[in-house]
């Protein structure tokens, strides 16, 4: 029988168990109970208890991006921006977004309520297949591998992390340390291509400090393999590679990230965890400031025999190898003078070392068990001592998954659509508008799945250009429970500010007992209430402005067409004037008029204003960035140059 078939059925039994074992027969993983604590959803949302408030930003962040992504995909268009969210903002460069990970592709193709659960499987799958192929890579005995791949896959943080970019990112490690160590040992087209698209898919991933860690481990297990400077060599290419073919989504990435909040370290929180966390390792579960942070389970039984593999293990250099991985991620990761500079001085969160560290700490124990078991076979016990061993993955499965049942809330489907009536009284409106939800209404981009042009957003970079231009609708800070949020009293007096970029509603909690009387009256503002309910009170801003206008002369501005990364204009003005359209410049939009190219000159943040002549005109705004064009360029020249490898002989 091809062995191939007991893997798969193997495999498929591990999907089902899984399945099963972490709720998703139950409901989407998501904690979406957080929902029914904010308005508009409190007064109506079923009333669950919120099992995992830690785990809130896969609802207010990776999901609305993959439901928005993914309409825009199911109609022709590449999901390069995002309208719904601060006022306009990069998409497929906002790394978390991960939109170019084949692990987030279920999610893209059924939407989040069908294909969520599906991702966060495969994560697992590939995980738990990339561990248990690298064991066996390395000469361990099946039950060892097997022990090693559910340390890997069940361990505590990727359970913790499941709905987080960092599990794309995390999930194809093994199998770049799989084809590195075979490269680095011997020359190899197959391994050289399997690296490469390894590479790709961790960089692909989304996250771009797990997939740091990676390549600093995988650059250390290369060099500890490498037969000669030679194959380091070529290695470390076929990983640059996978770099290039990665290119269409690090390079937008990086242009953002020069752009954004992040890149000054905005919003940063730099910490270490105490030494008492420790005890998660075999205490899941155990006391902490945050739960997700913290979650280090490997299994009781893998720390009981990574001794056995310090003391037994062969080869010799190898297990000194992988205790040394482990001992310099417990030393970035937990309190001690080393972990509290690199936290200070680097904008890294090495705390999140611990998805990576059941690698070093499986590959101990399996060794350690594959010594156990030779010493049995020795002794005439060698059958008993692999059941014993095949007894002992078993069990560290069954700990870890008894471990990981209740850490994801289930959600069901039907409830991630709910709306109310507010809601759809904002979605009615046919005219083009920005709303600014006040407090913790509607939390920053949970407009994006509706559809609403929200001027908050909340994510790791936050384009700085726009934060500074939005200063002037008042002063926006984080709450306990909502980040990004502006307070009704924060509002900036007389409004120019919501005028000019076209916000048309304000949203505020049916809990405030005051409504636009009180706001005009103390503000100066010019607002009227619409709309009043157990969801909400909507005030419409009756000096907004069009969000495209002239400036400086009479005429018609149409809107033809609008897309998130196409604006089409009819233009008309009697004599020379300003084309206003109140959307943040971003690099990468570029205008004509009538076809003929039109140069902007904002900054980053800024409104897109340009010289518009008499007559009437055909304008058109695009976002094209240039960074994703130089992507597909250096991503086609690694694609060509492992071709060429490949028909080399």
């Amino acid at each position: 029988m091809d062995a191939r078939i007991p893997r798969a059925a193997l495999l498929a039994a591990g999907a089902v168990a899984l399945w099963f074992a972490l709720g998703m027969s139950r409901g989407v993983l998501l904690s979406d109970a957080v929902r029914g604590r904010v308005w508009p959803w409190a007064p109506s949302y079923p009333p669950r208890t919120l099992g995992a408030p830690g785990l809130s930003d896969p609802v207010w962040q990776f999901a609305p991006w993959a439901e928005f992504a993914g309409s825009e995909l199911r109609a022709g268009r590449l999901p390069l921006w995002n309208p719904h969210q601060d006022g306009g903002v990069p998409l497929l460069a906002n790394a978390q977004s991960a939109l170019g990970s084949p692990l987030l592709f279920p999610a893209l193709a059924l939407g989040v309520a069908a294909g969520w659960n599906l991702s966060l499987l495969l994560r697992l799958l590939v995980a738990l297949g990339g561990a248990w192929a690298l064991l066996r890579d390395r000469g361990r005995s099946p039950e060892a591998a097997a022990l090693g791949a559910v340390a890997y896959a069940f361990s505590g943080a990727f359970v913790a992390w499941l709905g987080h970019p960092q599990t794309l990112a995390a999930a194809p490690v093994p199998f770049v340390l799989l084809f590195a160590g075979r490269l680095a040992r011997r020359a190899s087209r197959r391994d050289a291509v399997f690296l490469a698209l390894s590479a790709a898919l961790v960089l692909a991933g989304g996250h771009p400090e797990t997939a740091l860690m990676a390549a600093l481990l995988a650059a250390a297990w290369t060099l500890f393999l490498a037969a000669s400077p030679r194959r380091a060599a070529a290695t470390f290419g076929a990983s640059l590679a996978g770099a290039g073919l990665a290119a269409p989504l690090w390079l937008p990435f990086a242009e953002y990230f020069l752009l954004s909040e992040a890149r000054a370290g905005a919003d940063r929180h730099p910490f270490v965890l105490p030494l008492s966390g420790l005890v998660g390792l075999v205490l899941p579960g155990a006391a902490s400031a945050n739960a997700v942070e913290t979650a280090a389970a490997v299994s009781a039984a893998v720390v009981l025999l990574v001794p056995a593999g310090l003391a037994l293990g062969r080869p010799r250099r190898e297990t000194l190898f992988w205790a040394s991985v482990a001992a310099a991620i417990l030393v970035v990761t937990y309190d001690n003078p080393a972990a509290r500079l690199l936290a200070r001085v680097t904008p890294v969160y090495w705390s999140r070392a611990l998805l990576l560290l059941p690698v070093p700490l499986g590959c101990l124990a399996a060794a350690g068990l594959d010594a156990l078991v030779e010493r049995a076979g020795a002794a005439g016990r060698g059958r008993t001592a692999r059941l014993v061993a095949a007894a002992l993955a078993a069990l560290a499965a069954l700990e870890l998954l008894v471990a990981a049942r209740g850490v994801h809330d289930a959600t069901p489907a039907g409830d991630l659509a709910l709306t109310t009536p507010l809601v759809e009284r904002l979605r009615a409106d046919k005219d083009v508008f920005r709303i600014l939800p006040l407090h913790t209404f509607l939390p920053p981009n949970t407009a994006t799945p509706l559809g609403l042009d929200d001027v908050r957003g909340y994510d790791a970079l936050s384009p700085a250009g726009w934060r500074r231009q939005r200063e002037a609708l008042g002063r926006f800070v984080a709450t306990p429970t909502v980040s990004d949020a502006i307070a009704p009293w924060d509002l900036r007096p007389g409004g120019a500010g919501l005028d000019f970029w076209n916000v048309k509603y304000l949203c505020l909690h049916p809990q405030f007992p005051f409504g636009a009387p009180t706001l005009n009256e103390r503000l100066g503002l010019d607002l009227e209430d619409v709309y009043s309910g157990p969801d909400g009170r909507l005030l419409r801003n009756r000096r907004v402005l069009p969000r495209a206008r002239l400036d400086g002369a009479g005429g018609s501005v149409t809107i033809l067409e609008r897309l998130p990364t196409r604006w089409s204009l009819d233009v008309s003005a009697a004599v020379p004037a300003r084309l206003v359209v109140a959307n943040p410049y971003f690099p990468g939009w570029r205008a004509t008029v009538d076809g003929v190219d039109a140069r902007l000159t904002a900054k980053p943040g800024e409104p897109i204003v340009l010289p518009f002549p008499a007559g009437s005109h055909r304008v058109v705004l695009d976002y094209r960035p240039g960074s994703l064009r130089a992507g597909l360029a250096l991503a086609a020249a690694s694609a060509l140059a492992l071709a060429v490898l490949v028909r080399r002989r």
